[in-house]
C-alpha cells in the first residue's frame, strides 16, 4: 500500500508540474511580440483615391517643436498638428544609418531600399557603371509617378528648391549621379530615353539654367553662384542644344501662346506676374487644367546661405532694423530668404511652396475630374520644401524656421483640399534631420527670480548672452575641455550675436525668449515622425504602428492609387531591369 501511495503521489506531483509547465508556456506565449502586421501579406482590395505626399525635407521633431513656438506659441496648434494619423519613420538605407536625399528619395519612389551613397532613380553608389535600371517594387520598370502617369493618372512635381533636386526628381528621372543636373531636367520635361512616358500635368521650382540651350541667356540671374558659375551670370549651363522650354511649350494642341487666357495646354510660368495670370485664369475657366512647367529661378528659389553671408551680399529688406522682425504671426525676416534681392529683377519675390502647392492641387484635382475612364479619376502630387534642409545644412534657423512656416501653409491648402475631397490620402515624410537643431531656452537678464518671460515691451536678449555647454570645469582627475573648440552655433533672428526669437503667446498671454543651436550642419538620423490625413491614413495608427520606414511610404501611396498592398520587399534588393 505504501508504494502504490508513493507512486499515485508522484504521479500527480509529475502531472501539476506539466501543468505548470504548459501554462508557463502558454503565458510565455501570450508575452511573445506579434507580427510585425506592417509585413504581414494583405488580400483585401485597398480604397484608391488621390495622393499628396509632402516631403518636408530635413526635419525632426525638434523643427517641428521650434517652428511650433515661434508661429503658435508653446500652447499652439500647427496645420502639422493637424495631421492625425502618426507613425515614427525609419529612414535608414541598404547601406546607412543615416537616410540621404537621393537615395530616400528613390526609395520612396520605387519601394526598395538602396545604396546611400549615389542612387537617384537607380541603385548604385554614384560611380557611372557601377549603377543599375531597376524595376520598382510592383514590377513597373520606373517609379510609382511614372507607372501612374503612364496608367493615365494626372502627377505633378513642386519643389521650391531646383525642379530636380532629389525629392522631385527621382520620381521622373533615372541617373547615375545626382548632379547630373541637366539630365535630369530632361528626363523630367521630356521622358525617359526609349520608355514612352507620359508627361507630366504640373513641374514647378528653381533650375531654368538647365532648361535653355547652351549659350543662351536665362532670364533669371544666378545670385548664389551656383555650380561655380559667376554671380549673377545669366548663362545656360546645359551643354547640349536642347531647349526643353520651347519643347514644354510645343506639346499638346500646337497653342503656342503661351497664353493661359487663350487656353494655351502647356504653359511656362517663370515669374511672379506670370504665375498670378495663371492663377487668374484658372479662376475665370473653371475647367481649364493646363500642363504647367514652371522655372521660378536660375538653381534654387531660396537664398541658401548662413545669415552673416546675407546680410554682408545685401540680401536684406529696405526700411527694417538689424535685427528685428515684422509682427506676428507671420514675423518677416529682414533677410531676403527666397529670390533675388532686387526689386526689378525678374527673380524678386518667386511664388512660395504653399502657393505653387494650391496652384497644383487645382490643375491635378481638374485633370483628374475630366479623364474618361473612371479608374484614371485620381491624381498624384510630391511636394517636397527643400529650402528647411537646405537652410539648416547652413546653420540659418531664421531661414529654417520660415521655411517651415511655408511647408505649414501648404499643409493648410491640403487638409482644406481633403475636406472638400474625402477620397484623398495626405501623407508626411523626411528622410533624415538636418542639421539636428535643438531649442536652447535663455532666461531673461536682470530680472529675479529666474524667468524665460519676456515683460511686456521688452526686446529680447542677444543670443551671445546664452551658454550652450555644460560647464567647463574639470572632472575630478580629468582636464577642463576648451571651451572654445567645443561650443556649439547659436542662432537668433539673424543668426550669432543677434537677438534671441520669441514665441507668440502661450495659454496664459506670455511670450519667452530662445536661441536656436547646431550640432553640425550634416544630415543626421534624428527623430523624424511620419504624418497623415484622409483615405487610408488610419493604416499609419494600426497596420503600420510598429514599424514605416521609407519602403512603407512607397507602399502606402502604391496601395492608394492602385488598390492592393504589396508586400514588403524583406531582405531584398531592387531587380535588375535592361
Amino acid at each position: 500500500m505504501m508504494n502504490l501511495s508513493l507512486r499515485a503521489v508522484s504521479a500527480a506531483c509529475a502531472l501539476t508540474l506539466a501543468a505548470g509547465l504548459a501554462s508557463a508556456s502558454t503565458a510565455s506565449a501570450a508575452r511573445a511580440p506579434a507580427a510585425d502586421p506592417g509585413r504581414a501579406a494583405m488580400t483585401q482590395a485597398v480604397p484608391t483615391g488621390n495622393v499628396i505626399f509632402f516631403h518636408p525635407d530635413g526635419t525632426g521633431l525638434n523643427h517641428w517643436a521650434a517652428h511650433r513656438m515661434y508661429f503658435q506659441g508653446l500652447d499652439g496648434i500647427s496645420n502639422w498638428d493637424r495631421l492625425p494619423n502618426m507613425a515614427v519613420y525609419r529612414g535608414h538605407m541598404s547601406n546607412l544609418i543615416n537616410g540621404t536625399s537621393h537615395a530616400g528619395a528613390t526609395t520612396h519612389a520605387f519601394g526598395y531600399k538602396v545604396d546611400a551613397f549615389g542612387s537617384f532613380g537607380r541603385d548604385g553608389d554614384g560611380n557611372i557603371g557601377r549603377d543599375r535600371h531597376i524595376r520598382s517594387l510592383s514590377g513597373f520598370n520606373g517609379s510609382v509617378m511614372r507607372e501612374a502617369a503612364n496608367a493615365g493618372i494626372p502627377v505633378g512635381v513642386v519643389n521650391d528648391g531646383h525642379i530636380g533636386e532629389p525629392g522631385t526628381g527621382a520620381f521622373l528621372a533615372e541617373v547615375g549621379n545626382r548632379d547630373n543636373w541637366q539630365e535630369i531636367t530632361r528626363q523630367m520635361i521630356l521622358g525617359r530615353t526609349g520608355m514612352n512616358d507620359t508627361a507630366p500635368w504640373v513641374i514647378m521650382g528653381g533650375g531654368e539654367a538647365d532648361a535653355l540651350p547652351q549659350g543662351t541667356t536665362t532670364l533669371h540671374r544666378n545670385v548664389n553662384e551656383e555650380r561655380r558659375a559667376p554671380v549673377n551670370s545669366r548663362q545656360s549651363l546645359r551643354t547640349d542644344d536642347l531647349n526643353l522650354v520651347a519643347a514644354w511649350n510645343a506639346m499638346g494642341s500646337g497653342n503656342l501662346s503661351n497664353d493661359p487666357t487663350q487656353r494655351d495646354d502647356f504653359i511656362v510660368v517663370r515669374t511672379r506676374a506670370e504665375f498670378e495670370r495663371l492663377q487668374q485664369a484658372l479662376q475665370a475657366n473653371p475647367r481649364y487644367a493646363p500642363r504647367v512647367l514652371g522655372l521660378f529661378a536660375f538653381q534654387d528659389t531660396f537664398n541658401d546661405r548662413n545669415e552673416q553671408d546675407l546680410i554682408n551680399r545685401g540680401f536684406v529688406r529696405a526700411g527694417m532694423a538689424a535685427g528685428t522682425t515684422g509682427p506676428g504671426p507671420h514675423k518677416q525676416s529682414r533677410l531676403v530668404l527666397w529670390g533675388d534681392h532686387d526689386a526689378a529683377e525678374p527673380g524678386f519675390n518667386p511664388p512660395t511652396f504653399a502657393e505653387m502647392t494650391e496652384v497644383a492641387l487645382t490643375i491635378l484635382n481638374r485633370a483628374a475630374a475630366q479623364q474618361r475612364n473612371p479608374a484614371q479619376r485620381r491624381f498624384f502630387l510630391v511636394a517636397e520644401q527643400e529650402s528647411i534642409d537646405n537652410f539648416g545644412n547652413n546653420t540659418n534657423a531664421i531661414g529654417m524656421l520660415h521655411a517651415m512656416e511655408d511647408t505649414d501653409r501648404a499643409l493648410g491648402k491640403a487638409l482644406d483640399f481633403l475636406r472638400r475631397n474625402e477620397r484623398t490620402l495626405i501623407v508626411t515624410a523626411a528622410d533624415s534631420d538636418a542639421g539636428n537643431m535643438t531649442v536652447v531656452s535663455g532666461q531673461v537678464a536682470g530680472i529675479t527670480p529666474p524667468t524665460n518671460i519676456l515683460p511686456a515691451g521688452r526686446a529680447p536678449d542677444n543670443v551671445a548672452a546664452v551658454a550652450t555647454n555644460p560647464s567647463a570645469a574639470a572632472p575630478a582627475g580629468g582636464t577642463a575641455p576648451d571651451s572654445a573648440t567645443v561650443n556649439n552655433f547659436l542662432d537668433g533672428v539673424e543668426g550669432r550675436l543677434s537677438p534671441m526669437f520669441v514665441t507668440e503667446p502661450d495659454q496664459f498671454g506670455n511670450r519667452m525668449q530662445f536661441g536656436i543651436a547646431w550640432p553640425g550642419t550634416a544630415d543626421y538620423h534624428g527623430g523624424i515622425l511620419s504624418r497623415a490625413a484622409g483615405l487610408n491614413a488610419g493604416m499609419l495608427n494600426s497596420r503600420f504602428s510598429a514599424r514605416f520606414d521609407n519602403v512603407d511610404v512607397y507602399r502606402l501611396k502604391h496601395a492608394t492609387l492602385f488598390g492592393r498592398m504589396l508586400n514588403y520587399p524583406t531582405a531584398t534588393l531592387a531587380p535588375t531591369r535592361p
